[in-house]
């Protein structure tokens, strides 16, 4: 009987599609971290940053409802500025018009050898479209459908503090614009992607072999940190951000998992710089002390990513996030977890270890496939729109490798906020950053 018992537990496995996480060992992590990019004497939550940061988020992602109630109050940034400027020093959305316009201008042979024509010649028939009396400028700046840049037409802002956040900066990411597919495709392509090394070998998010991100957000996330004109390297080595300067990296629902997954690269991008004598992203020696604040944050990866980035801020305590707890989006993607998922947590030769082994590798082909297929598709409509920064140092980019473990979850400090269920006319009401503007002024004080 024995003999029947593993096959049989595996068969009902693969049918149910119940197993699916990749074989590979774990790498031996060091618990023992040589570097910390935080700040103890500003550790964990505080009211007086998320009261801040929140509305970071409402200017960004309630563009499009600005458009249709421009005398809605509630839909505009209203930050205190002797904490903060109001006037962000660097806005991607800013940057993305002028060129915009600026390549309209333009005649032949220039205009097509601009490494970013394709994303301009998408922006500008989608404005024609829309808008067939004209549009200028400001038209594509107060447009999310189309001041977005990279292939998920994501974009950014760049803050810096004044009063008690004076010598602080703020990186603040938008989340999903509905109206926009590319942006609503980034969160569709949720199959697992290896966090360890990605797109490039110099790029690292975890430590762990078995860390795994959702693949959007991923690439996503690569694009809106190394675009060589509108990413966020550029843009704090242009506006030379000073060493040791504290940063602050700040997202709202899509933009909060890509803000989790760029405080992940820039510890292990800070990490890595200071141990050789040959640094690939310009940041050696400059030691920011990392701090990150989510607000309805999606799951951005698998398990053993969300233990890598506790390992590397839980004692700092310096990623927060902030979820509702009715609030939809921090519930997907769903997570569909596995015997798998438990493979490389039994060590040994036991028989049950055995077991568990052979079990864990049932199923693992029919994710393993899907992510197989897609990750390809998601990497050729991701081509074309732009020059990396450092791109000597980084090539050759294309090279990662797809998971098959989905046990999605957050990633960070979760704190909960709670929503008043009701009849909304709007069903992601509970979403919204204004409706977290209101929930955290409520509810979470120091």
């Amino acid at each position: 009987m024995s003999k029947l018992w593993g096959p049989f537990i595996g068969i009902v496995l693969l049918v149910t599609g119940c197993s699916t996480m990749e074989k590979s060992i774990d790498s031996e992590v060091n618990n023992g971290l040589l570097y910390g990019s935080g700040n103890k004497s500003n550790n964990g939550y505080r009211s007086e940053e998320a009261k801040q940061f929140i509305e970071f988020c409402v200017e960004l992602d309630n563009q499009d409802d600005r458009l249709k109630n421009k005398d809605n109050k509630t839909l505009y940034l209203n930050i205190d500025p002797q904490l903060w400027n109001p006037e962000p020093i660097y806005d991607s959305r800013s940057a993305i018009a002028k060129d915009v316009v600026n390549f309209r201008k333009l005649d032949g042979g220039a205009k097509e050898a601009d490494p970013w024509a394709k994303l301009y010649k998408k922006i500008i028939a989608k404005a024609d479209s829309k808008y067939p009396q004209g549009w200028d400028e400001n038209t594509i700046f107060i447009d999310p459908d189309l001041n977005g840049f990279g292939p998920w037409q994501n974009a950014w802002l760049l803050y810096e503090g004044r009063g008690t956040f004076k010598g602080a900066y703020a990186i603040a990411i938008r989340g999903t614009v509905v109206s926009n597919s590319p942006s609503t495709s980034e969160d569709a392509f949720f199959h697992p992607v290896s966090a360890r090394n990605f797109l490039s070998k110099a790029v690292q998010f975890a430590d762990s072999d078995n860390a795994s991100l959702h693949s959007g957000f991923a690439h996503a996330t690569f694009t809106l940190l190394l675009d060589d004109r509108y990413g966020i390297l550029r843009a704090l080595n242009n506006k030379e951000i000073p060493a040791n300067s504290r940063l602050y990296v700040i997202g709202h629902s899509q933009g909060a998992a890509m803000a989790t997954i760029v405080h992940a690269f820039m510890y292990y991008a800070m990490r890595n710089e200071e141990a050789t004598s040959q640094p690939v992203f310009g940041l050696k020696g400059m030691g920011y002390r990392l701090k990150s604040y989510g607000f309805a944050q999606p799951k951005p990866g698998n398990y053993a990513f969300s233990s890598d980035f506790a390992r590397i801020t839980q004692n700092e305590d310096n990623a927060i996030v902030i979820n509702n707890y009715i609030d939809p989006v921090p519930k997907v993607p769903l997570t569909l977890q596995s015997t798998g998922d438990l493979d490389n947590d039994f060590k040994g030769s036991s028989f049950l270890v055995s077991a568990v082994h052979f079990v864990s590798g049932f199923g693992s082909t029919f994710r393993g496939v899907v992510s197989f297929f897609a990750e390809p598709f998601v990497k050729k409509s991701a081509t074309g729109y732009s020059y990396f920064y450092n791109y000597e140092n980084i090539k050759p980019i294309g090279n990662d490798t797809t998971a098959s473990s989905w046990d999605f979850v957050p990633a960070g400090h979760v704190l909960m906020v709670f929503g008043t269920p009701g009849d909304p006319s709007d069903p992601f009401l509970q979403h919204h950053a204004t409706t977290y503007r209101t929930l955290i002024g409520e509810q979470l004080k120091d």
